[in-house]
């Protein structure tokens, strides 16, 4: 089992975009949209080299070029204005994915990665990074036009109202959730890049030190179990580390493990949060995040407030003070135990237990504003025939995958809403992932829902 320090994408089907629109997309959209099949990895082979201009940016962080027969080339490790020497790696009718192991004119932009694990060397790259080349500010321009791209070409909107992405103050040292592969000899790390091969990791530097502390405390001395989970609350420096671990003989004992759940706090709530719920993994980013969606959402002054999609309950503890009912729909049990306890005291927040698909349609009381953070895959379609049905006046749309965004969006705006703005947000600097607050809006659904 390959195991990530980044959460891996669901697969999903974007749409169906023309031939030119799947080949800039890039190569993993395109792959899980079921047209990438006649790729051929290059494995275990010599690899040829290809000269490259590098003239653009594509979603999952590579940087663009084309090559002599036409091809986009998909080339990671890149920066956009380069000319360099890339290796292919793998070759489809449409599009080669390479990888710059030479720079012949370098990018004003580019800097020496702070991770000895980042990288194109053979045997050595993590691959939960793929940006640590890029300076910072540039990184956060790159992935604001990825956002804007990606609405271009999937959602069809031509001008976007996309604003300039929310960059982090300190891009280093923020990720506050690690899930390691454990050998049988005790050493812990991560899987490399594109491969089933072990990497040792004594340091991972976008991690907080309070998990690099925990690894260290790990290193070498657990058996028993081939995965691993380190959690800690930013704020309260609560750990959270899974499983419980068995301790190699003569190795003494350095952390404690098998919590069931930690606490931490955003914007002066508090939550708890279960091993298995799902948590922002950058607390200071989710903090600017959930800040900005509920002044987007009370922004209308509702009534009745649906979080769908609730998880232990980030957005309905906060909202709920402001409004006379929140609605929350949650259908994973341990983020369901958790929001029990979060929102327990809450008297005006009702807890329903189930998919949003199935709990949303023909809901009573209709909700007047509504907030959903789906998972990567994005809204069912029958959740986005629930909105557009219902009295909802704003929709606030928390994204971690710009394609689905771009896909749901489009859907939302053909059925009558007003994309008023897309906000982006860095909750994973160093990689190639984007998390972005989309606001729609309608003056009256009587014209288009049930009314």
């Amino acid at each position: 089992m390959t195991t990530s320090l980044v959460d891996e994408p669901a697969a999903f089907d974007p749409g169906a975009p023309d031939a030119s629109d799947d080949a800039v997309a890039g190569p993993a959209r395109r792959d899980r949209a079921g047209r990438g099949r006649r790729k051929r990895r290059l494995v275990d082979q010599p690899r040829v080299p290809i000269t490259l201009e590098l003239t653009g940016f594509a979603h999952g962080g590579y940087a663009l070029g084309r090559a002599p027969d036409g091809r986009i080339v998909f080339a990671s490790y890149g920066v956009p204005g380069e000319r360099v020497v890339a290796e292919i790696t793998a070759e489809a009718p449409s599009y080669i994915e390479a990888t710059v192991v030479q720079v012949l004119e370098a990018s004003p932009h580019r800097v020496t990665a702070r991770c000895q694990y980042f990288g194109p060397g053979y045997g050595q790259q993590c691959g939960g990074c793929q940006l640590q080349h890029i300076e910072y500010g540039e990184q956060v321009r790159l992935k604001t036009e990825v956002v804007r791209d990606q609405l271009r070409r999937i959602g069809k909107f031509e001008d976007a109202p996309v604003l300039p992405m929310l960059g982090q103050e300190r891009p280093w040292e923020y990720r506050n959730h690690m899930r390691f592969t454990v050998r049988r000899d005790g050493d812990v790390g991560f899987m490399q890049r594109g491969t089933h091969r072990f990497l040792k990791i004594e340091l991972c530097p976008i991690a907080l030190p309070q998990v690099n502390r925990a690894l260290a405390g790990v290193q070498g001395r657990t058996f028993g179990t081939r995965q691993l989970s380190v959690r800690v609350g930013e704020h309260t420096e609560d750990e959270l580390i899974q499983p419980t671990l068995q301790w190699r003989p003569g190795r003494t004992r350095r952390v404690r493990s098998g919590q069931p759940f930690l606490r931490e706090e955003l914007l002066g709530q508090r939550y708890r949060v279960s091993a298995s719920a799902f948590f922002q993994v950058n607390t200071r980013q989710a903090e600017v995040l959930v800040a900005y969606a509920l002044d987007r959402l009370l922004e209308r002054q509702p009534n009745v407030v649906v979080d769908a999609y609730s998880g232990v309950g980030t957005f309905a503890a906060l909202v709920a003070p402001h409004v006379d009912r929140v609605i929350t729909i949650e259908a994973q049990t341990a983020a369901g135990d958790d929001a029990e306890v979060n929102l327990g005291q809450l008297r005006n927040v009702t807890r329903t237990v189930g998919d949003v698909a199935r709990v949303l349609p023909g809901m009573d009381p209709s909700p007047d504003a509504l907030v959903i953070d789906p998972p990567r895959a994005g809204v069912e379609r029958a959740v986005l025939h629930a909105i557009i049905e219902s009295t909802t006046r704003r929709v606030v749309y928390v994204s971690c995958e710009p394609a689905t965004l771009a896909r749901d969006l489009r859907i939302l705006v053909d059925a009558g809403f007003a994309l008023l703005e897309v906000q982006p947000v860095d909750m994973f600097p160093q990689t190639q992932h984007i998390e972005c607050v989309a606001v729609l809006d309608r003056p009256d659904p009587r014209i288009y829902g049930r009314g």
